[in-house]
């Protein structure tokens, strides 16, 4: 059994955290998919290292969205 989040590759950014709107759109884009959110989240982890960020996100999300081809607006 998984204990850890980043045993998956889902560990949430060290110092920062998900902005509630970020949260929204990740439901909204992947329906609740594990597989499309585990994508999406992967992407998100390196549009946030590439930026410097620590916050997830809104913009953030839809930038993976769209670098992933995944889902419609």
């Amino acid at each position: 059994m998984i204990e850890r989040s980043d045993e998956i590759g889902l560990a949430p950014p060290a110092a920062g955290g998900i902005d509630p709107d970020a949260l929204a759109a990740i439901q909204r884009i992947t329906s609740g998919n594990f597989r499309l959110v585990a994508r999406l989240l992967s992407q998100v982890g390196q549009i946030l290292a590439l930026n410097g960020m620590d916050l997830i996100t809104r913009a953030a999300v839809e930038a993976a969205r769209e670098s992933l081809a995944i889902g419609t607006v």
